[in-house]
């Protein structure tokens, strides 16, 4: 039985947790990190910079600096290094926007009770919380700062693509895993197929990464875009997560038919592979996370059951890749 007051005090702080959340979301809505970068400013300075009222600017602030968000000496504030680190906007390994994606969420959150009893998902843009283009702007960025912010890279180095010179990235989102690849092998040449307003963002991506002749876009769902055969690479990132067993079922079956003989699908999503006590609390909060606000079918899943689906469609040479980061892989073959 747990100890009484350790019992309590854990529930007191779920209760409270979501206060953390909100002061994160309000520091860069507010734009104060980027204020207090590089610069150590009052409290009165501070709210005349955002602006605010300043009782209430010197509490939110009082309350980032007990987060460890922002550093206090005398009677001034300046970023911490965390803050500076991954909370300025245009600095490579900002993640302001996955954490406003996450927060963005609020509301369907709020009624996990209903959820849960009914069954039913709640997405965040049907709660009157966040407008549509908002939330998709913030997920597609927020998947953005994951890949920049070590993803990209883990992919990179788990997988050989050598010789391979076309790539249909499927549900390529903001097109960044695309980048990677293309920007690790020279004679790489990728497709991204997504909606139109995903693609928007991705166009401007790679015009920035001077990848515009190497990467292409298709718009529309993948399962229903003409989209040609013959290609070495299938690349699916972020959409097993999110999709029922049926319709994952059906996409490594289209990527089988997209493929050349001896062409390689890449996997690369939350994957239950050798997952670390932390991780594995990740896992369990992502796989309810999935099901609130995507589909009720969606699953943060195993590494094997997804290697199994890829043998039942028809791949050989199946390989599961843990990584340091949150997202995994499962490689596999098509017959040559």
């Amino acid at each position: 039985m747990p100890n009484e007051s350790t019992g309590v005090e854990l529930v007191r702080e779920l209760a409270r947790s979501f206060w953390y959340s909100a002061v994160l979301r309000a520091g860069i809505k507010l734009g104060a990190f980027s204020l207090l970068d590089g610069k150590s400013l009052t409290a009165h300075e501070l709210a005349e910079e955002m602006p605010g009222e300043v009782g209430i600017v010197r509490a939110f602030v009082e309350a980032c600096e007990a987060l460890g968000l922002v550093e206090r000496q005398g009677d001034r504030f300046t970023n911490s290094a965390v803050a500076s680190g991954f909370l300025v906007p245009g600095k490579e390994e900002y993640v302001g926007d996955h954490a406003l994606h996450h927060t963005n969420a609020w509301a369907s959150w709020g009624r996990l009770d209903e959820i849960v009893r009914d069954g039913k998902t709640i997405p965040p843009f049907e709660t009157d919380f966040v407008d549509a283009e908002t939330y998709w702007t913030n997920y597609m960025m927020g998947q953005h700062n994951r890949a920049m912010t070590g993803q990209a890279r883990h992919l990179v180095e788990s997988v050989n693509l050598e010789g391979m010179r076309t790539l249909v990235d499927l549900g390529g989102g903001a097109a960044s895993y695309s980048i990677a690849l293309c920007q690790a092998n020279p004679d790489l040449r990728s497709v991204v197929v997504d909606q139109p307003e995903p693609l928007v963002i991705a166009r401007e991506l790679v015009a920035e990464n001077s990848l515009t002749g190497r990467i292409s876009f298709i718009e529309g769902d993948f399962f229903a875009a003409g989209l040609g055969d013959g290609y070495d690479v299938v690349l699916v990132s972020g959409v097993v997560l999110i999709k029922s067993d049926a319709e994952c079922r059906e996409l490594f079956a289209l990527a089988r038919r997209l493929l050349s003989p001896g062409g390689m699908i890449i996997v690369q999503d939350y994957l239950r592979i050798d997952r670390t006590p932390d991780q594995a609390r990740v896992d369990a909060m992502e796989n309810l996370y999935v099901k609130v606000v995507f589909d009720a079918g969606a699953a943060d899943r195993d590494g094997a059951e997804v290697a199994g689906w890829l043998r039942d469609a028809g791949f050989q040479d199946t390989q599961l890749i843990p990584a340091p980061t949150q997202l995994a892989l499962v490689t596999a073959k098509k017959p040559a």
